[in-house]
């Protein structure tokens, strides 16, 4: 193609070079100008139609105001020559400043296309430079005009319409140029094409207004058919297609000591008029120069808040860089040296437990083998992206070092650290597994020491097969571990008064009960303090046979395999009462543990029921064996039509599921009437029966009161 191309051009440059050698003014080299520019409009069209850009109005534009100008310039001709019309305005006038505005609209439409949204930078860049140069006009063209007495109102405002065309066209150009996007040679050709008829425009301006004539100089008719002649080369070229092409993010910008020049010129370009004007002795433009300082202080106020807002943002994100793994985004070792410090800080202050937690991916040497580099850090990647999400965002997950990350989990004890980490096990990562360690952090000793019990824990759960989470517990003398002794108080059947079941209560030398678990919690030994009670209930001998052992468990001892490590396989005859309040967060979890109970052999009764909303709310996601109705609701139940109407509730709740209702803290003969008055089936409390070491072989009650 450019050999199809390069004869026309060519030519075209040989008809330049003749009007440079004809004698100016001469019919002649008016002619031969008129053709060179109708040749090179048609060339530009040409091109046009033969590469068809997607974006092809801002082309078309472009070529309407140069095709405008040709136009012009015939009629001119024409003007000037055949009918004599003296000075301004003329009828080419408006033919020529329609095409100025064809041509700027067109040159704002390819730089508007290049550029996908508002570029505040360019836009001032360019603003600052054409500012400058329209306080030359202001001080060295425009006030001539003016005062030129030859010329009408209209006519000085025809006249002075050329320099501010001229200045429109300097600001596209400027424009243009502080655009992002490729330079190619056609954006390259239509700049050079735009700066030289600027260029020309500008001189015959000049000359116009200092001579008074209004005839073209050599250098004039040359410089615009050189622009001319630039246009039809930038159409003709084939990168003209993606000139009006957005441009990618992060594309540079002129480069930017070029930029700085441009800037520090147009800056200058009033103080210079000023010295020249004064230097004149004749009357100084105090109103342009003022207006145009104006202008170009607040302009530079702005570039300087912009490049201060860039800045800022570059230190941020280089912050964030300094902060977190270049591959998967996550915190760096860096970052989790210092949160851990602060966490550590935070837990000793507020007295809430700490956990840390060791996660390594199981064979990644063997997967990154099978898979390449990309493919290893793509599961680096998801498994941050997956984690991150699962944990929630009071957890910190950090990149340790290759494969092996570190898990800050602030107020869980390891137990509950060890069904987080459990519960990642669930989120798809490629196929590949984890194993994990988790411990706590004593505040008797160094940050570092979580992190050494975790490692260990983590290296624990690699020997023992992998794909599993291993807690660190912490070696403790003998008496660390309170030792429950058991007490058991009976379930009675309210039909006939017969004694159908025990609830094992915990008691301990150290304090009541509730105190004792919590404190086993804090420390990270709650789950082996519940086991504990577990085992010992079902170890005292003797229970009467068809009687049911009641057994209390948290929801968080659940989540514990300690708890499931030392809990027996068969569980028949055992019902575990869930305690403590419940969130409806835990649902998943708490139906898998009820699920693993119950395929062991065990009922499952929902203890409490009426002391708070959340056991109501359990009632419908659970598929219960017993519930146990909270004293708080039994209590003075026989003259509380409330209190009965709750209970009504629930008896048909559990005539409904198969279940069973038992009401516990029974303490007064008008409430045992009431309950078996609406056919509650068990009961228990201090009419029943004490807590008391031994099993109750007898019914408690006669089978009528």
């Amino acid at each position: 193609m450019p050999r199809r191309r390069s004869p026309l051009l060519a030519l075209l440059g040989c008809g330049v070079v003749g009007v440079a050698l004809l004698p100016s003014g001469g019919l002649a080299s008016a002619v031969l100008y008129l053709v060179v520019a109708v040749a090179a409009v048609a060339a530009a069209a040409q091109g046009l139609h033969r590469h068809r850009p997607e974006r092809p109005l801002g082309w078309a534009l472009v070529l309407l105001g140069f095709g405008g100008w040709t136009a012009a310039d015939a009629l001119w001709t024409l003007e000037s020559r055949v009918w004599e019309l003296p000075g301004y305005p003329v009828p080419s006038d408006a033919l020529y400043l329609a095409s100025y505005v064809a041509l700027a609209a067109g040159m704002l439409l390819l730089v508007r296309s290049r550029r996908a949204g508002r570029d505040v930078t360019a836009l001032l860049d360019a603003a600052i430079v054409t500012t400058g140069v329209a306080v030359l006009v202001g001080v060295f063209v425009l006030p001539p005009i003016a005062a030129d007495s030859g010329l009408s109102t209209f006519g000085k405002v025809v006249l002075s319409a050329y320099p501010l065309g001229d200045l429109l066209l300097l600001a596209v150009l400027a424009r243009l140029w502080t655009s992002p996007g490729a330079r190619t040679s056609s954006y390259r050709l239509l700049a050079a094409a735009l700066a030289v008829t600027t260029a020309s425009d500008a001189l015959y301006n000049v000359t116009a207004v200092t001579s008074g004539s209004t005839a073209t100089t050599v250098a004039v008719d040359v410089g615009w058919l050189v622009g001319y002649l630039l246009l039809a080369a930038a159409m003709r070229a084939p990168s003209m297609r993606t000139l009006a092409e957005p441009a990618p993010d992060g594309e540079l910008l002129a480069p930017s000591r070029t930029r700085l020049a441009a800037l520090a010129g147009g800056l200058v370009l009033p103080a210079v008029a000023l010295l020249v004007d004064g230097a004149r002795s004749g009357p100084v433009h105090w109103g342009v120069l003022g207006v145009g300082g104006l202008l170009l202080s607040g302009m530079v106020l702005a570039r300087m808040s912009g490049l201060l807002t860039v800045v800022q943002a570059q230190a941020v994100q280089l912050g964030a860089l300094a902060r977190s793994d270049a591959l998967t985004g996550a915190p760096n070792r860096r970052t989790w040296d210092h949160e851990l410090s602060r966490a550590c800080a935070a837990s000793r202050a507020e007295g809430r437990p700490l956990s840390v937690a060791m996660v390594d991916l199981d064979r990644f040497k063997a997967y990154n083998d099978a898979h390449g580099h990309q493919g290893g850090d793509l599961l680096l990647r998801e498994a941050v992206a997956a984690w991150t999400a699962a944990l929630g965002d009071d957890a910190l997950l950090a990149r340790y070092g290759g494969e092996e990350f570190a898990v800050l989990l602030p107020g869980l004890t390891p137990a509950e650290a060890a069904a987080r980490l459990e519960a990642l096990r669930a989120v798809p990562l490629l196929g590949q597994t984890f194993s994990a360690g988790a411990a706590a952090w004593d505040p008797a000793t160094d940050p570092s020491s979580a992190v050494a019990d975790a490692d260990a824990a983590l290296y624990a759960a690699k020997r023992t097969g992998r794909d599993r989470v291993v807690v660190h517990v912490r070696t403790a003398a003998p008496h660390a571990l309170p030792q429950p002794r058991v007490v058991l108080q009976p379930l009675v059947r309210l039909a006939d008064g017969a004694v159908v079941g025990h609830e094992a209560l915990a008691r301990f030398e150290e304090g009541d009960p509730p105190t004792v678990f919590a404190q086993a919690h804090a420390q990270g030994l709650g789950d082996l303090l519940e086991l504990a009670a577990i085992q010992a209930a079902l170890a005292v001998p003797g229970r009467p046979p068809g009687t049911a052992l009641h057994v209390n468990v948290s929801a968080r001892a659940l989540a514990s395999p300690r708890l499931w490590a030392g809990l027996p396989d068969d569980l028949r005859d055992v019902v575990v009462e869930l305690t403590e309040s419940l969130s409806v967060d835990d649902s998943t979890g708490l139906a898998d543990a009820v699920a693993r109970l119950r395929r062991r052999g065990a009922r499952i009764a929902l203890d409490d029921v009426g002391a708070g909303a959340d056991e109501f709310a359990r009632l419908s996601d659970l598929r219960l064996d017993v519930v146990k109705v909270d004293r708080s609701v039994v209590s003075g139940c026989h003259a509380d039509p409330g209190r009965q109407a709750v209970l009504r509730a629930l008896q048909c709740y559990a005539q409904a599921l198969g279940a069973v209702v038992c009401a516990e803290g029974v303490e007064d003969p008008a409430d045992l009437d009431a309950l078996r008055a609406m056919g509650l089936g068990h009961a228990q409390g201090y009419l029943l029966g004490r807590p008391a070491p031994q099993w109750s072989v007898r019914p408690a009650l006669p089978a009528a009161v």
